[in-house]
């Protein structure tokens, strides 16, 4: 059974962010019902979740553009009203899912401009610059910019000020694979400098390896949470193994390996596949006797459950086969 986190005021110590009960509802909808969460310095905490299950939601929440029916938000220790302090506001740094730029600035210029709305950020402009790699390109127009120019002169508007907060909102839509890549490439050095990353993106694939821990929302509530290993290994889900018959196949020899192991089977005559589901846990023993028994088996894959296999489960009941 998978556990969401309940958290009180006292756990939010050392975080740079805890929420503890938070409801926020609009009229004819409660979108959020009772969200408890933290983030750790240093750590990189993704959401995921259908499309209005409440992940901008959170994020307007947490950044004081939406106040909370009920519940408490913490920032850095500290128990947060509807309005932020200078202090509070000067943690944070958002990127949300669309920016938009003033094309004839430069990168440079846009960064003046923002760094105005920001106290102290102005200092930060040529580091911040360097930190996302676009030193080379600071007085070329916005309007010259790839799209993954774009992105990361977003997350620099969003480094101003040194934040020890990052929210970032669907970051790498739109983004090629090399972009992708050297978007995270940033993010690993934020984390390294104990900057706290909450992040909700819909690319699966794409976070499964980088996040440190994982909030599923569904119907209202961060109704999963945990690394993705803690969290598959919870929903039991399992490794799926196909092959072919070999040349020396042999049913009785296939059954008995079976009876052996806690495995559940079925044939596709279409193929003439075999797929065993197992226990990932069960994976290398089955996998050992099936190997050993000489050309019993041919073109054997291997699938263990990952991320996307776990979000199919858990938001449809699916069962993975």
């Amino acid at each position: 059974m998978l556990q969401r986190p309940v958290i009180n005021s006292s756990q939010g110590e050392g975080m740079i962010l805890s929420l503890s009960g938070v409801r926020k509802g609009f009229p004819g909808k409660e979108v959020l019902k009772s969200i408890d969460l933290q983030v750790a310095p240093g750590q990189l905490v993704a959401l995921v979740g259908n499309n209005g299950q409440g992940k901008t939601t959170l994020m307007k929440l947490v950044l004081g553009l939406l106040t909370p029916d009920t519940g408490e938000i913490l920032i850095n220790g500290e128990t947060v009203a509807a309005s932020r302090t200078t202090s509070q506001k000067a943690l944070f740094g958002y990127l949300p899912e669309t920016t938009a730029f003033y094309p004839n600035l430069s990168g440079q210029e846009t960064l003046n401009y923002l760094s105005s709305l920001k106290q102290g950020a102005h200092s930060r402009i040529a580091e911040v610059l360097a930190i996302v790699g676009l030193q080379h390109a600071a007085k070329q127009r916005v309007k010259t910019y790839s799209k993954g120019m774009k992105q990361r002169l977003g997350l620099a508007q969003a480094l101003l000020g040194d934040p020890k907060l990052l929210l970032l909102d669907e970051p790498t839509n739109g983004l090629d694979p090399s972009g992708i890549h050297e978007f995270y490439q940033i993010l690993e050095r934020l984390k390294s400098e104990d900057v706290a990353i909450l992040m909700s993106s819909h690319l699966l694939a794409e976070i499964e390896p980088r996040s440190d821990a994982l909030g599923l929302l569904k119907d209202g509530i961060i109704s999963a949470y945990g690394t993705v290993a803690e969290l598959i290994n919870d929903a039991e889900l399992p490794s799926i193994i196909k092959f072919q018959k070999g040349q020396n196949y042999n049913q009785q020899a296939l059954d008995q390996i079976l009876q052996q192991h806690t495995t559940e089977k079925r044939y596709i005559e279409q193929t003439e596949t075999f797929v065993l589901s197992c226990h990932p846990s069960h994976k290398q023993a089955l996998l050992l006797a099936l190997l050993t028994t000489d050309n019993l088996v041919a073109k054997l894959t291997v699938n263990d459950p990952g991320l996307e296999e776990l979000f199919l489960q858990l938001n449809n009941g699916l069962k993975i086969t």
